[in-house]
């Protein structure tokens, strides 16, 4: 039995608390309705703040707006600036590289020239070399084969040389083997006639 009244106990606390609320909520609804005359009371002091303000924001935007565009605007004018000075820089650098390409052909034009003249020169040069080593060549044959028939002339002539020289030196020697023995005879007789022998004198 206890337990049942507790339970009843539980129940009325909870019927307490709701009528509590619904207290609460009647008294409240007098104040909100306060408020709310109120805050329409200043509805129109708000919409004025709010107006002065979203027209100070129009035209700090404005503002604003009016500064970006003329940012924009320089910034445009310094991009066409420096595309035009990048253009310009960049035809003074084609020209350069022109005149300076022109140069080096004109330059490269003139060495091939130099050295196709000093190619040709060295052609004929070697051609004159050639030609001239072989003259002297040619020169030092001939030159050469009269030597070798001059040598031989020479020898000719002093073998006939010799062989004469030889020849008259038997004829003399043999002509004065004939006179010596004549003479040698003649003595002998004379030698006789005197009465002298030859063989012990």
């Amino acid at each position: 039995m206890p337990p049942k009244s507790k339970e009843k106990g539980k129940k009325g606390v909870k019927q307490q608390k709701k009528r509590n609320a619904a207290e609460s909520q009647a008294e409240a609804t007098p104040r909100r309705a306060a408020l709310e005359a109120d805050r329409l009371g200043e509805h129109p002091v708000l919409w004025r703040d709010t107006a002065w303000r979203a027209k100070a924001g129009s035209e700090g935007l404005t503002r604003r707006l009016w500064e970006l565009e003329q940012a924009l605007e320089r910034a445009q004018e310094d991009k066409r600036d420096m595309h035009e000075e990048m253009t310009r820089q960049y035809q003074e650098l084609q020209k350069q590289t022109a005149a300076h390409r022109q140069r080096l052909e004109a330059k490269v034009k003139s060495l091939q020239e130099q050295l196709a003249t000093r190619h040709q020169e060295s052609q004929q040069t070697q051609e004159t070399a050639t030609k001239a080593l072989a003259e002297r060549d040619r020169t030092i044959t001939q030159l050469q084969g009269r030597l070798n028939a001059m040598e031989r002339e020479y020898e000719k002539i002093l073998h006939g040389s010799l062989d004469l020289v030889l020849a008259k030196m038997a004829e003399a020697s043999q002509h004065w083997e004939e006179v010596g023995t004549t003479i040698s005879l003649e003595h002998k007789q004379r030698l006789q006639e005197f009465g002298l022998n030859p063989l012990e004198i």
